[in-house]
């Protein structure tokens, strides 16, 4: 691995040898494979903390969360020193878009940044230092990690199912703060935190900065907005404690196999299910006879049969021909059909099948069928809510992945914790 020293030292370095009040070298919170955290970086990082999050600025404060925020500070050491190891950068423009984002969230008006932070006393470089880790992560994750996350359309069909099944029941508009326990020994401190988080909301602390600057899974930079969860898609244990709040209101913490969850129930409705439009076909159909106790081998002959007269069909009116030649019952034209309305096999057998293209045969009872889509209506409203579910299932994935893969880095990683 590269020798890795954050620049925090070096401004370490240059303030302790500017400081009329500084004596020798800053003292090190925390050795990171060979990577330093000093009690200067810890110190700055609380001060940004308490500067956007409403929590008095108190010694007794910095103490108690001070190992939290060591912890993260942890976290962005290791996720630059593998931004370093695959020689991924961040540049300038990286920055400038962040902080352009930050101006945004806060309703401040473009380049009011560096003033606003000044009011707060705060100093920049202590914001750079905790965008930086994220940018430099999220591009690791993008090198690493996305190209391998697949979803299936198996898995599309499955959500979509499930998404329908749920209509009539509730949905919560959801927002929480997730503290992760990776060590059974660290649920006392992560436990104090979350208790700490909770008292700080109570007395009235923004609940979106508590969010930003302490949630650990993928919705913490959106202030811990989740969107609509549909009943059912949560933990037990976070499921029961929606179940008796009110909407407005906050709960926690809720212990889980993860860790400890702060719930901010926003909003409650019922689910109106899946809003796709249904989709219409204009289909043509071959049909070849064939006995429901029929053997493997009269099986095989008539599946053999259909599949080479379908395949001289190369559009609806050869199909339609060849249904004139064949001359048996049900085959020709079954005009336009709902496809939520077709028996499970055709439905499968035609759902995703493109235009002019024979399917598959498919037996049935009576017989094997051979089916062509002439026409198709209501494919793009269909085709939107399996993207956005596609999305849905990719996001909830990568961010799995990217926490384990961070794990392991922890893991890995020697760590030399010294407050």
């Amino acid at each position: 691995m590269k020798r890795f020293f954050p620049v925090s030292v070096f401004l370490l370095a240059l303030f302790a040898a500017t400081s009329a009040g500084a004596q020798g070298v800053d003292k090190i919170a925390a050795v990171v494979n060979d990577g330093l955290i000093s009690y200067f970086d810890l110190n700055n990082r609380l001060s940004l903390i308490f500067a956007g999050s409403d929590i008095p600025d108190t010694p007794e404060a910095r103490r108690r969360l001070a190992p939290q925020v060591l912890r993260r500070l942890i976290d962005e050491t290791l996720k630059m020193q593998e931004a370093e190891r695959l020689d991924i950068d961040v540049t300038d423009a990286d920055l400038q878009r962040a902080f352009a984002q930050i101006e945004n969230q806060n309703n401040l008006p473009p380049g009011q940044l560096d003033d606003f932070l000044k009011q707060k006393g705060v100093d920049k470089f202590a914001l750079t230092s905790q965008i930086e880790p994220e940018i430099a992560w999220a591009k690791v994750v993008g090198r690493r990690i996305r190209p391998q996350i697949k979803i299936d359309p198996e898995e599309i069909d499955e959500t979509l199912e499930r998404m329908a099944k749920a209509k009539g029941k509730p949905e919560h508009l959801l927002a929480e703060i997730f503290l992760r326990v990776d060590d059974p020994k660290e649920d006392g401190e992560v436990r104090q935190l979350a208790d700490r988080i909770m008292q700080q909301l109570k007395n009235g602390a923004d609940f979106q900065a508590l969010a930003r600057t302490f949630s650990q899974n993928a919705a913490a930079q959106g202030g811990g907005d989740m969107g609509w969860i549909r009943q059912g898609e949560l933990e037990p244990e976070v499921e029961d404690t929606l179940a008796q709040m009110q909407p407005g209101r906050i709960a926690g913490p809720v212990r889980t196999v993860g860790g400890y969850h702060i719930l901010f129930l926003r909003q409650r409705r019922i689910a109106e299910g899946v809003a796709t439009p249904d989709v219409s076909l204009d289909i043509q159909q071959l049909f070849l006879p064939l006995a429901k106790d029929a053997n493997t081998t009269e099986t095989s002959e008539v599946f053999q049969n259909a599949q080479a007269t379908a395949a001289k069909a190369g559009s609806c009116a050869d199909m339609e021909a060849l249904a004139r030649d064949l001359d048996t019952p049900m085959s020709g034209s079954l005009g336009t059909v709902q496809l939520d309305q077709l028996p499970d096999p055709l439905r499968n057998a035609v759902k995703d099948l493109a235009i002019n293209t024979p399917s598959e045969p498919v037996r049935t009872d009576q017989g094997v069928i051979v089916l062509m889509v002439c026409k198709r209506d209501g494919d793009a409203g269909r085709d939107a809510a399996r993207e956005k579910v596609q999305q849905m299932l990719f996001s909830e994935r990568l961010d799995a992945a990217a926490r384990r893969y961070l794990r392991d880095l922890r893991r890995a990683a020697f760590i030399d914790v010294r407050i």
